[in-house]
């Protein structure tokens, strides 16, 4: 399957609200931080969309567990010691840019404001761990 845009996620994140699923709230919240810029995340939601869709492709078996958790909360990669060792793995091996060019997608990006636990080696803080788990848990609905 080729890679989607932002915007096609974004769509879809307006379809829950407007729908009012159990996904309305993360899409909302996904939403304010990637198109609202509420905490100045609007990079960190579009690479969280190119990687979670590459992942999720790569190692479609997680995505029942996920679709599974709560919909009201980020997907607690931290806490899912399978999923963690396959995104760490499959980050490391992951470089550059991907997607078409307008999409802005970025591996290194991604791995420069996420922490460890999601493959980057961002220190002293989360930066756009909370976003790659929002996003991949609406992910996982998507595709």
């Amino acid at each position: 399957m080729a890679i989607k845009s932002k915007e096609w996620f974004y769509k879809k994140c307006l379809n829950e609200i407007k729908n009012h699923t159990h996904n309305s709230h993360m899409a909302w919240v996904v939403l304010e931080k990637g198109v609202g810029q509420s905490d100045g995340t609007r990079g960190h939601v579009t690479q969280a969309v190119g990687v979670a869709q590459q992942f999720l492709e790569a190692h479609p078996q997680h995505i029942d567990r996920i679709k599974s958790s709560d919909p009201t909360k980020p997907y607690d990669v931290a806490h899912d010691a399978k999923i963690r060792k396959d995104l760490k793995n499959w980050v490391a091996t992951q470089n550059g840019s991907f997607g078409r060019t307008t999409f802005g997608y970025n591996y290194d990006s991604f791995k420069k404001n996420t922490t460890a636990t999601l493959g980057g080696t961002r220190t002293g803080g989360g930066g756009a761990d909370d976003e790659f788990k929002r996003v991949l848990r609406l992910m996982a609905e998507y595709l």
